[in-house]
């Protein structure tokens, strides 16, 4: 199989001699290098290796124009771990993110502009363009990942919100306030559930800020599935590009609020199922804003 992870095999013999060199790499080999090296031994890949580590392997490359950080994805994809574990993907199906490509991990973000429309490859990304040390669900702290992914169309803007309230959880959120003996909560239109207990400053967050926040997100039966531990963590992508549920709530809490979210599954993750987040679920949210911006992170 030819392989792209080096410019020629690492030892070769000199016919007049039959003294071994030792090829020079043009780049400095990882751990994670070697990982990927072995993971193609038994592929029919040809992938290349950007700088930082970032493997690329292009079976179609599509349509001329290509998309950009601020272009919404329509696309199909399946991810993996070196192992074969499926850890998330469309199953085939067609899906448009309700976010830009810029609020993906890195290695999308570098590697998804080399497909136009109808192209399809093959991405291998090292921790530090994916996930890093940060363990969650099925997969472990410093995984190398690999995607397929099949491009169907991209556009500047974005999808419009789908909203499906045929289904009322009012009752069942009602049920978990009153056992819980929560106070405070109030019902949008919507069906969101907010309780301000500290409203923080006059201004306001939009949906074009970016935020500096605690918090920890929770089912109904207690689980913790995501939060930052007490310590302030700032998104590198706007409110716009996270759930709804947070689109409507986090408006009304300035810097310093303190508030509560109940989100009903149509303005959290629907019917999108995972290890940590079960399909329909109730979402509880405990947010504390400390600053918020409309300058990207590192441009100011």
């Amino acid at each position: 199989m030819k392989k792209l992870l080096f410019l020629a095999p690492a030892f070769f013999l000199i016919a007049c001699g039959g003294e071994a060199e030792e090829e020079e790499k043009d780049y400095i080999e990882t751990e994670y290098d070697i990982q990927i090296s072995e993971f193609l031994e038994d592929k029919d890949w040809d992938p290349e290796r950007e700088d930082n580590g970032l493997y690329i392997y292009t079976e179609v490359e599509g349509e001329g124009q290509k998309p950009g950080l601020q272009d919404y994805l329509t696309l199909k994809y399946e991810g993996r771990l070196l192992d074969g574990t499926v850890f998330d993907g469309t199953e085939g199906n067609v899906i448009t993110f309700p976010f830009p490509l810029e609020g993906l991990i890195k290695g999308w973000q570098q590697g998804i502009p080399h497909f136009g429309k109808g192209g399809k490859g093959k991405l291998i990304i090292p921790p530090d363009l994916g996930y890093g040390d940060r363990a969650g669900g099925p997969i472990p702290a410093n995984s190398v990942l690999v995607f397929d992914i099949e491009i169907v169309d991209f556009s500047p803007t974005p999808p419009a919100p789908q909203i499906d309230m045929s289904v009322d959880y009012s009752e069942e959120i009602d049920a978990y306030i009153a056992e819980k003996k929560l106070s405070g909560f109030e019902k949008t239109e919507t069906g969101l559930y907010v309780k301000i207990d500290e409203a923080g400053s006059d201004e306001k967050p939009t949906v074009e800020s970016y935020l500096t926040l605690n918090y920890e997100g929770y089912l109904l039966n207690g689980n913790s599935f995501d939060g930052t531990g007490g310590t302030p963590t700032t998104f590198p992508f706007t409110l716009g590009n996270t759930i709804l549920g947070w689109q409507e709530g986090i408006p009304n809490l300035g810097k310093g609020g303190k508030g509560s979210l109940i989100i009903p599954p149509y303005l959290g993750y629907g019917d999108r199922d995972s290890p940590e987040i079960p399909m329909n679920s109730v979402l509880v949210f405990d947010i504390e804003i400390i600053d918020f911006t409309d300058v990207a992170p590192g441009q100011n």
